[in-house]
């Protein structure tokens, strides 16, 4: 998977993960910290793209030296916010085909390609909330 050898190799690259709170409680993000990284979870919302690129360009200290490896649930919006962070000043962006639970995407891959420290877990296999390396930015109850 590129995006994990991004991640592992560019000391300078990170992970954001776009999905929404309910679907990121059912399934957390990777756990990056194998890596010495955490993932940023900002959730997209189409209808506000000014007020994501806010928040995200507030969870990155240095955007354009930042290569973003952008996570969706399936390939819906991924494609379109990694256009959308080059447009404004990420140094790299690149979706994760497939995103978390499409055919070919992070769930489909992690036991064949991805190391165990790296595999997501839905909520069932999840013993504490306190597992999770996620920085949730900007969401609402």
């Amino acid at each position: 998977m590129n995006a994990f050898r991004k991640l592992k190799n560019e000391s300078d690259s990170q992970l954001l993960d776009i999905r929404d709170v309910k679907t990121l409680a059912l399934l957390a993000s990777p756990n990056l910290k194998f890596l010495g990284k955490s993932s940023v979870q900002v959730p997209f919302s189409e209808n506000d793209e000014e007020g994501f690129l806010t928040k995200v360009k507030g969870s990155f200290s240095d955007a354009e030296n930042t290569v973003v490896c952008v996570l969706d649930n399936f390939d819906g919006n991924s494609s379109k916010v990694a256009e959308l962070l080059i447009k404004n000043g990420f140094k790299e962006a690149y979706y994760i085909r497939g995103g978390a639970r499409g055919k070919n995407g992070w769930l489909a891959i992690q036991e064949e390609l991805l190391p165990p420290p790296v595999h997501m877990y839905t909520a069932k296999n999840v013993k504490s909330s306190n597992n999770n390396e996620a920085s949730v930015v900007g969401t609402e109850n």
